[in-house]
């Protein structure tokens, strides 16, 4: 067969003895090249999506019948990363729960900064407890959506969490995440990720390499290090799906679902808007080769706290 612009031509006898140009060029079929399933068809292959055409293993996979049924943006029933008017977000709780009714979900988590971060107006222990007792107050009048309660806790330079013990058993799901101390070695900084990922409150590493998007680089850190220690304590990781950071990458997505990494995928939400930038997320995923059963807010909310070993508040 032959390629072109024009679509996939069967060649066969073309060029054969002593033919014009113009002579062999009739004996060419057009045998495909209208769609693009109709070029992979003529292959003998089935159609390979195109966040995944990368020359990573993906022809190998067609032909031996593995491709991955990658996840859709239809799969995602909540939002895992949403912060609101109670730190550095700018919609109210209410606000929040109904953008997130808007778009379908049935459910969000709020994860508000923990009190070391004073730029993003962190929340102190009065301030989260007050915050909790408002989502339950919110959830008891909503109907198919709950939001969940969270927290965007610090991970401190030597690796504990900003957060105290009985906080932290209060909520549904708890983020961790870096916001200090970028310039730290690779070893000293995996481990401290490492360490906070042993705190058995621990749920979700998020945005793990910390990078702003023509602001700042990531730091350094042992990716493979923390996606076998996220195996060992069954702490999942995020895609963290704000353009600004579109963190993780593809190529760690992958490896992390090979070693059995749950992912989450967060929007970091800041304005209501933002919640769109889901799509974003889903593409890295896709990217990634990950299916709908790596992903944790493929869930229901109760089946998503099952999952993390931890029970509805």
């Amino acid at each position: 067969m032959k390629l072109s612009e024009y679509g996939v031509f069967n060649a066969a006898g073309a060029g054969k003895g002593r033919r014009k140009a113009g002579e062999a060029a009739k004996k060419e079929i057009r045998v495909a090249g209208k769609t693009e399933n109709d070029v992979y068809r003529v292959l003998g292959l089935p159609y390979i999506p195109p966040e995944i055409r990368e020359d990573s293993g993906e022809i190998e996979a067609a032909q031996a019948g593995t491709l991955p049924e990658l996840v859709e943006i239809e799969d995602i029933r909540g939002d895992l990363h949403c912060h609101s008017s109670y730190s550095d977000g700018a919609a109210t709780l209410a606000e929040v729960a109904a953008g997130g009714k808007k778009r379908g979900y049935s459910y969000i988590l709020v994860t508000d900064h923990s009190r070391s971060l004073h730029i993003a107006n962190g929340l102190s222990p009065e301030r989260l407890r007050r915050q909790l007792a408002e989502i339950d107050s919110i959830n008891a009048k909503l109907k198919g959506f709950k939001l969940l309660k969270g927290s965007e806790v610090d991970i401190l330079p030597d690796g504990s969490l900003d957060m105290d013990e009985a906080l932290l058993a209060r909520l549904d799901v708890v983020y961790v995440a870096i916001h200090s101390k970028f310039k730290m070695g690779r070893d000293a900084m995996t481990k401290r990720v490492i360490r906070a990922m042993e705190n058995p409150h621990a749920n979700v590493l998020a945005h793990p390499t910390g990078r702003l998007i023509g602001v700042r680089d990531a730091f350094e850190i042992d990716m493979q290090e923390v996606i076998r220690a996220a195996a060992r304590t069954g702490t999942a990781i995020e895609i963290n799906a704000h353009p600004a950071r579109l963190d993780l990458d593809a190529a760690t997505c992958r490896a992390a679902a090979a070693a059995g990494v749950m992912i989450g995928i967060g929007t970091d939400t800041h304005v209501l808007s933002e919640l769109d930038y889901m799509l974003y997320g889903i593409g890295t995923a896709r990217r990634g080769w990950l299916t709908k059963a790596n992903i944790l807010n493929t869930r229901t909310a109760r089946e998503l706290l099952s999952l993390l070993r931890k029970e509805p508040k």
